[in-house]
């Protein structure tokens, strides 16, 4: 039968462009503005690291990587509006593939690459495909090599909002089920972390108005967790989740 998902995936970019299109900004803008749009133990990677970008989509994120002076960078995608669109933004030196990252991979030497960026497709991938992608990451890793693993969380109250806001979604985790499929695909329990950051504060008299907005949305952060706890308790949830955002931002080491 054939995947009822198809015909979003083949036209993926409007969906795409629709939500995130408008917060596209260059790295001056976003260093300027202390915003989070790199994960920040991004330092700690070499720069001649070889990076893949699994569902790279527009090729953002790859772009602010370029910027920051990586140049060891493979995108990846499904769609082939999403990669036509990120060949057409980056530069020649930085190579995009349009193709199942299940097919991708099985092409691909052990060790090949020190960090993998798995942002957002998880939940694309069907249940029994997940765990032998899973181990294709792992062997695709270098010696300590990172996996970078987001993917919406089935723990917050309104998990809906991720899980179910495109038809394309297929899977569902929690904490507690996603290091379940790593461990199944080989990655030790204490090689899993769950990045957890409040949103960053600004201090400054000339932008009272943004420093402002910062300290609501640090608010915002603490008001969310303090909520689900209190609902965690209420309901005598064992074991309690410890992860509440709205997405699950795991990060993996081989």
């Amino acid at each position: 039968m054939n995947d009822p998902s198809k015909e979003c995936f083949d036209h993926y970019l409007q969906t795409y462009m629709r939500y995130s299109g408008k917060r596209f900004l260059p790295l001056s803008e976003i260093r300027a503005l202390h915003l989070d749009r790199l994960p920040r133990w991004i330092n700690r990677i070499p720069i001649d690291a070889r990076i893949l970008d699994v569902g790279c989509a527009t090729g953002y994120l790859l772009s602010l990587l370029q910027e920051m002076g990586f140049q060891n960078l493979t995108g990846v995608d499904l769609s082939e509006d999403l990669a036509a669109f990120a060949r057409e933004h980056l530069p020649e030196s930085v190579p995009i593939h349009k193709s199942d990252i299940r097919d991708f991979l099985a092409q691909k030497p052990e060790g090949a690459y020190d960090v993998i960026f798995f942002h957002h497709v998880l939940e694309h991938i069907p249940r029994e495909g997940t765990i032998n992608l899973l181990r294709e990451f792992r062997r695709c890793l270098a010696k300590d090599g990172l996996l970078n693993l987001k993917t919406p969380n089935a723990s917050c109250l309104l998990a809906g909002y991720g899980c179910f806001g495109d038809f394309t979604h297929v899977t569902f985790f929690n904490e507690y089920s996603l290091v379940q499929v790593l461990e199944r695909a080989g990655f030790e329990s204490e090689a899993i972390t769950f990045v957890r950051h409040s949103p960053s504060l600004i201090w400054s008299s000339r932008h009272p108005v943004r420093m402002l907005r910062r300290g609501l949305n640090r608010l915002r952060w603490h008001l969310n967790n303090w909520i689900h706890r209190a609902v965690c308790i209420l309901l005598d949830l064992n074991p309690r989740p410890r992860v509440f955002d709205i997405e699950l931002d795991a990060l993996i080491r081989k």
